[in-house]
């Protein structure tokens, strides 16, 4: 928990009711990472452990893939789109 304050990921939760929990998902963690300068990936992992258990079950898998698209899109502005461990073959 102290070290979580260090890096600035306090625990706190919004109740929101939303027509597209995607997209709220997507835009408050990209507010986060960019607010807190999160990019390490063990930054990122600890980013997804709040999400996860701050939110119930049913959001679990729109958050999971929120966040691989977060993770994907933070990668391929760092090494280009021109990444071959990441092309599509075929």
């Amino acid at each position: 928990m102290a070290e979580d304050k260090k890096r600035g990921l306090e625990r706190f939760t919004v109740v929101k009711r939303s027509c597209d929990p995607q997209k709220d998902f997507k835009e408050s963690m990209v507010e986060m990472i960019l607010e807190k300068r999160i990019g390490r990936p063990e930054e990122l992992e600890r980013l997804l452990a709040c999400y996860l258990a701050l939110n119930s079950d049913e959001h679990h898998d729109v958050i999971v893939k929120v966040f691989r698209q977060v993770w994907f899109e933070l990668n391929r502005g760092r090494f280009g789109s021109e990444c071959r461990c990441c092309r599509r073959v075929g």
